[in-house]
């Protein structure tokens, strides 16, 4: 009975890594999209909402699959509570990532007012902090998930440089308005997706310690 449930714990785990990989893909197309002016790419992105919405689903009825038909101790009970904890924050990074790409469409047949060297540091940066989840959950990395909380201070720094440094292209013309308007947005949303991703290590730092935010829960 036990080799099952081990066996189920597994493939939980693979279908959160699924997940999180989808997600690091995404983001890497969308800003692929945006730096090579490829709006089919972009198109593909925001059309994508539905492969999220498949893998959280999948994952939601494993783990109370798991939770229904075995007897889980409290730290399988933790495995599971994380998983259902993080699908919540990756699908949000889904739907995020699909806002970003409707906004690049925006730009389709324009010249950027203002190269976005600080919002492709935010993407890379957000590529990163998914990628140190993946890993730091994997192998249960407590120091790794904690580097990913590091980082999104970064990610809100770069978010505030480019506020700056865009709102005063909003006292110009209605073309630049609009793109000031949107590259904001973009960076806002980037800024939200470190938050969920930031979310995420924090439920992987409970399946590790049974901590979360500092109050011992399971």
């Amino acid at each position: 009975m036990r080799n099952r449930f081990d066996r189920e714990l597994e493939e939980l785990q693979g279908d959160l890594v699924r997940m999180a990989q989808f997600i690091e893909t995404t983001i890497d197309k969308m800003m692929s999209a945006f730096t090579t002016n490829n709006y089919e790419l972009a198109r593909e992105v925001s059309e994508n909402d539905d492969i999220a919405d498949d893998l959280e689903a999948q994952i939601e009825r494993r783990s109370l699959r798991i939770l229904l038909s075995q007897q889980p101790v409290a730290k399988d009970l933790r495995t599971i509570s994380t998983a259902l904890k993080m699908i919540t924050d990756m699908e949000r990074i889904c739907d995020l990532a699909g806002n970003i790409s409707r906004a690049v469409l925006r730009f389709e047949g324009q010249e950027l007012i203002k190269k976005p060297e600080n919002v492709l540091l935010m993407s890379e940066k957000c590529v990163v902090m998914v990628n140190k989840c993946i890993q730091a959950f994997i192998n249960n990395d407590l120091e790794l998930a904690k580097e990913v909380m590091a980082l999104d201070d970064e990610v809100d720094t770069l978010y505030r440089v480019v506020h700056n440094n865009v709102a005063p292209l909003v006292e110009q013309n209605q073309r630049t308005i609009e793109q000031a308007v949107d590259l904001v947005m973009i960076a806002k949303n980037f800024e939200r997706i470190g938050d969920h991703t930031v979310n995420i290590a924090e439920w992987i730092i409970f399946n590790i310690t049974g901590e979360h935010k500092d109050k011992k829960l399971i």
